[in-house]
Protein backbone atom coordinates (compact mmCIF):
# COMPACT_ATOMS: atom_id res chain seq x y z
CA UNK A 1 0.00 0.00 0.00
CA UNK A 2 1.72 3.70 -0.69
CA UNK A 3 2.03 5.78 2.02
CA UNK A 4 1.19 9.22 2.31
CA UNK A 5 2.67 12.22 4.60
CA UNK A 6 0.27 11.94 7.34
CA UNK A 7 1.27 8.33 7.77
CA UNK A 8 4.99 8.99 7.46
CA UNK A 9 4.59 12.16 9.91
CA UNK A 10 2.28 10.02 12.66
CA UNK A 11 5.01 7.35 12.34
CA UNK A 12 7.68 9.84 13.17
CA UNK A 13 5.34 11.31 16.04
CA UNK A 14 4.48 8.05 17.77
CA UNK A 15 8.09 6.86 17.68
CA UNK A 16 9.38 10.49 19.58
CA UNK A 17 7.24 9.80 22.15
CA UNK A 18 8.42 6.20 22.84
CA UNK A 19 11.76 7.40 22.60
CA UNK A 20 10.97 9.97 25.24
CA UNK A 21 8.83 8.43 27.69
CA UNK A 22 10.62 7.28 31.13
CA UNK A 23 9.80 5.09 33.30
CA UNK A 24 9.26 8.09 36.33
CA UNK A 25 6.88 9.78 33.95
CA UNK A 26 3.24 10.25 35.08
CA UNK A 27 0.46 9.93 33.65
CA UNK A 28 -0.55 13.57 33.23
CA UNK A 29 3.21 13.91 31.62
CA UNK A 30 2.65 11.14 29.10
CA UNK A 31 -0.43 13.25 28.28
CA UNK A 32 0.86 16.30 27.43
CA UNK A 33 3.76 14.61 25.17
CA UNK A 34 0.68 13.43 22.72
CA UNK A 35 -1.15 16.85 23.09
CA UNK A 36 2.23 18.98 22.52
CA UNK A 37 3.44 17.01 20.00
CA UNK A 38 0.55 17.60 17.99
CA UNK A 39 -0.87 14.13 18.01
CA UNK A 40 -4.65 15.47 17.90
CA UNK A 41 -3.63 18.14 15.67
CA UNK A 42 -2.13 15.99 13.32
CA UNK A 43 -5.11 14.01 12.80
CA UNK A 44 -7.41 17.06 12.44
CA UNK A 45 -8.19 18.11 15.32
CA UNK A 46 -7.60 21.68 15.59
CA UNK A 47 -11.04 22.85 18.13
CA UNK A 48 -10.34 22.22 21.70
CA UNK A 49 -13.34 22.44 23.62
CA UNK A 50 -15.27 21.56 20.18
CA UNK A 51 -13.47 18.27 18.38
CA UNK A 52 -11.14 17.50 21.20
CA UNK A 53 -12.28 17.71 24.89
CA UNK A 54 -10.12 17.30 28.18
CA UNK A 55 -11.26 15.87 31.19
CA UNK A 56 -14.95 15.35 29.75
CA UNK A 57 -17.52 14.39 32.44
CA UNK A 58 -19.59 11.44 31.13
CA UNK A 59 -23.35 11.25 32.14
CA UNK A 60 -22.05 9.18 35.00
CA UNK A 61 -20.11 11.89 36.31
CA UNK A 62 -17.36 10.02 35.59
CA UNK A 63 -14.33 11.99 33.71
CA UNK A 64 -12.74 10.94 30.74
CA UNK A 65 -9.06 11.88 29.73
CA UNK A 66 -10.12 12.96 25.80
CA UNK A 67 -13.11 12.92 23.86
CA UNK A 68 -12.40 13.37 19.97
CA UNK A 69 -15.42 13.87 17.89
CA UNK A 70 -14.75 13.26 13.73
CA UNK A 71 -16.35 14.73 11.35
CA UNK A 72 -19.74 12.29 9.88
CA UNK A 73 -20.62 11.89 6.13
CA UNK A 74 -23.09 9.37 4.57
CA UNK A 75 -21.13 6.46 5.58
CA UNK A 76 -20.70 7.54 9.15
CA UNK A 77 -22.00 9.47 11.94
CA UNK A 78 -19.85 11.92 14.21
CA UNK A 79 -17.37 9.41 15.01
CA UNK A 80 -16.54 9.97 18.80
CA UNK A 81 -13.32 8.33 20.36
CA UNK A 82 -12.38 8.01 24.07
CA UNK A 83 -9.01 8.41 25.13
CA UNK A 84 -7.18 7.25 28.37
CA UNK A 85 -3.59 7.36 29.66
CA UNK A 86 -1.81 5.79 31.90
CA UNK A 87 1.39 6.01 33.11
CA UNK A 88 4.54 3.77 31.59
CA UNK A 89 4.87 0.43 32.74
CA UNK A 90 0.90 -0.21 34.07
CA UNK A 91 -0.33 -2.85 32.02
CA UNK A 92 -2.82 -1.78 29.95
CA UNK A 93 -5.48 -4.61 29.69
CA UNK A 94 -5.98 -3.95 33.45
CA UNK A 95 -7.90 -0.66 32.41
CA UNK A 96 -9.62 -1.97 29.87
CA UNK A 97 -12.92 -2.22 31.95
CA UNK A 98 -12.66 1.77 32.42
CA UNK A 99 -12.19 2.29 28.88
CA UNK A 100 -14.60 0.06 27.53
CA UNK A 101 -17.42 1.42 30.46
CA UNK A 102 -16.99 5.20 29.03
CA UNK A 103 -17.38 4.02 25.36
CA UNK A 104 -20.74 1.87 26.12
CA UNK A 105 -21.47 4.95 28.05
CA UNK A 106 -21.58 7.49 25.28
CA UNK A 107 -21.85 4.90 22.18
CA UNK A 108 -18.14 5.50 21.29
CA UNK A 109 -16.87 3.63 17.76
CA UNK A 110 -13.53 3.71 19.18
CA UNK A 111 -11.12 4.07 22.37
CA UNK A 112 -7.63 4.19 22.81
CA UNK A 113 -5.41 3.17 26.23
CA UNK A 114 -2.04 4.51 25.93
CA UNK A 115 1.30 4.55 28.74
CA UNK A 116 3.26 6.37 26.32
CA UNK A 117 5.27 3.20 25.44
CA UNK A 118 2.45 0.84 24.10
CA UNK A 119 -0.64 1.90 22.44
CA UNK A 120 -4.12 -0.21 22.19
CA UNK A 121 -7.13 0.24 19.76
CA UNK A 122 -10.42 -1.05 20.56
CA UNK A 123 -13.47 -0.73 18.22
CA UNK A 124 -17.19 -0.73 19.78
CA UNK A 125 -19.10 -4.20 18.66
CA UNK A 126 -22.56 -5.13 18.85
CA UNK A 127 -21.45 -7.51 21.72
CA UNK A 128 -19.18 -4.94 23.44
CA UNK A 129 -15.49 -3.38 22.77
CA UNK A 130 -13.04 -5.58 21.12
CA UNK A 131 -9.11 -5.08 20.34
CA UNK A 132 -8.82 -3.16 16.65
CA UNK A 133 -7.20 -6.08 14.79
CA UNK A 134 -3.80 -5.62 14.53
CA UNK A 135 -3.90 -2.47 16.93
CA UNK A 136 -1.44 -3.20 19.65
CA UNK A 137 1.38 -1.19 18.79
CA UNK A 138 5.01 -0.26 20.38
CA UNK A 139 5.22 3.24 20.17
CA UNK A 140 9.16 3.21 19.62
CA UNK A 141 8.79 1.08 16.81
CA UNK A 142 5.57 2.15 14.90
CA UNK A 143 5.92 1.64 11.32
CA UNK A 144 4.53 3.71 8.93
CA UNK A 145 1.83 0.96 7.77
CA UNK A 146 0.78 0.86 11.09
CA UNK A 147 0.00 4.23 11.64
CA UNK A 148 -2.25 4.40 8.72
CA UNK A 149 -4.20 2.06 10.16
CA UNK A 150 -4.52 4.30 13.10
CA UNK A 151 -5.55 7.58 10.53
CA UNK A 152 -9.12 5.68 9.11
CA UNK A 153 -10.59 5.40 12.87
CA UNK A 154 -8.92 7.92 14.67
CA UNK A 155 -9.00 11.01 12.04
CA UNK A 156 -11.01 14.08 12.15
CA UNK A 157 -12.04 14.28 8.49
CA UNK A 158 -14.35 12.35 6.90
CA UNK A 159 -13.66 9.03 4.32
CA UNK A 160 -14.97 10.92 1.70
CA UNK A 161 -12.80 14.08 2.32
CA UNK A 162 -10.05 12.36 3.30
CA UNK A 163 -10.07 10.54 -0.12
CA UNK A 164 -10.02 13.80 -1.35
CA UNK A 165 -7.33 15.23 0.31
CA UNK A 166 -5.23 12.30 -0.41
CA UNK A 167 -5.34 13.05 -4.53
CA UNK A 168 -5.54 16.85 -3.89
CA UNK A 169 -2.30 16.17 -2.12
CA UNK A 170 -0.60 13.66 -5.34
CA UNK A 171 -2.13 16.48 -7.56
CA UNK A 172 -0.14 19.04 -5.94
CA UNK A 173 3.01 17.04 -6.18
CA UNK A 174 2.65 16.52 -9.64
CA UNK A 175 1.83 20.19 -10.66
CA UNK A 176 4.95 22.09 -8.41
CA UNK A 177 6.59 19.61 -10.97
CA UNK A 178 5.50 20.77 -13.74
CA UNK A 179 6.52 24.68 -13.01
CA UNK A 180 9.22 26.08 -14.61
CA UNK A 181 12.02 27.37 -12.42
CA UNK A 182 12.49 29.82 -15.12
CA UNK A 183 8.88 31.62 -13.95
CA UNK A 184 9.25 34.95 -12.17
CA UNK A 185 7.60 32.95 -9.12
CA UNK A 186 8.62 34.00 -5.67
CA UNK A 187 5.48 31.69 -3.97
CA UNK A 188 4.69 34.46 -1.47
CA UNK A 189 0.61 34.04 -0.27
CA UNK A 190 -0.18 36.58 -2.56
CA UNK A 191 1.19 35.00 -5.67
CA UNK A 192 -0.39 31.47 -3.83
CA UNK A 193 -3.04 32.65 -3.18
CA UNK A 194 -4.01 33.94 -6.58
CA UNK A 195 -2.12 30.81 -8.51
CA UNK A 196 -4.77 28.86 -6.33
CA UNK A 197 -7.60 30.92 -7.00
CA UNK A 198 -7.04 30.39 -10.95
CA UNK A 199 -6.30 26.11 -10.57
CA UNK A 200 -9.56 25.40 -9.28
CA UNK A 201 -11.63 27.44 -12.03
CA UNK A 202 -9.37 25.95 -14.20
CA UNK A 203 -9.30 22.35 -12.53
CA UNK A 204 -13.19 22.37 -12.46
CA UNK A 205 -13.50 23.57 -16.13
CA UNK A 206 -11.37 20.67 -17.16
CA UNK A 207 -13.03 17.66 -14.76
CA UNK A 208 -16.65 19.15 -16.02
CA UNK A 209 -15.19 18.52 -20.05
CA UNK A 210 -13.95 14.89 -19.15
CA UNK A 211 -17.23 14.03 -17.51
Amino acid sequence: MEEFVEHEKLASLLNSIGNQVEDDHSEREVELMFLNQGFFRLLGYEDVGTTLRSEYTLPSGKKADFITSGQKDEIRDSQTVVYEFKSPGRKLTRHEDQLFGYMTEISAEYGVLTNGQQLRLYQNTPTGPRLFPQAELILETVTEGEASMLIMPLGYLSIEERNIRTVAEHAAEEVVETISPNLQLDYSEPQLDVFADHFADYLRDKYREAR
